[in-house]
């Protein structure tokens, strides 16, 4: 009996994509459930007193973030691109400077990171013909 280790690398690839869709719905239904409780922190925004506007307010973003960053982990798990990757890196950072920053060395280093993600974006990511990205539109155009 000769083992076939290319049947094998084939099988352990389609067992992982199975996975991997898996978690993807868990994350897709999980970000559908959260919108219910992003509404609640909006009615919260509407009906907090002037003293506690500033914290709920920071709350509801804090959510809405981690949502977005849930959406660009589907997008990131789907389609497996740098973009996707990338993308995924900024809603991190944003989330992080605009909700756990305490300084302004916190800002501007969440800003650094910004540049050099957003200048890797335009410069180093290609698409599948070997082509910089260099708008929404010739990557949405492909």
């Amino acid at each position: 009996m000769k083992f076939n280790i290319d049947k094998l690398k084939h099988t352990l690839e389609d067992y992982s994509r199975i996975l991997e869709m898996i978690i993807v719905m868990a994350i897709t239904l999980s970000v559908a459930v959260g919108m219910i409780d992003l509404f609640k922190y909006g009615y919260l925004v509407l009906q907090a007193d002037v003293i506690e506007t500033y914290s709920v307010f920071q709350n509801f973003l804090g959510y809405a973030l981690l949502l977005l960053v849930g959406i660009e982990l589907i997008f990131m798990l789907l389609f497996h691109s740098p973009k996707a990757v990338l993308e995924l890196i900024l809603f991190v950072i944003a989330r992080k400077m605009l909700i756990y920053a305490q300084t302004m060395e916190d800002l501007v280093l969440g800003a650094i990171a910004i540049f050099i993600v957003f200048a890797t974006v335009h410069y180093l990511v290609k698409d599948e013909d070997g082509h910089l990205l260099r708008n929404d539109e010739e990557y949405e155009g492909r």
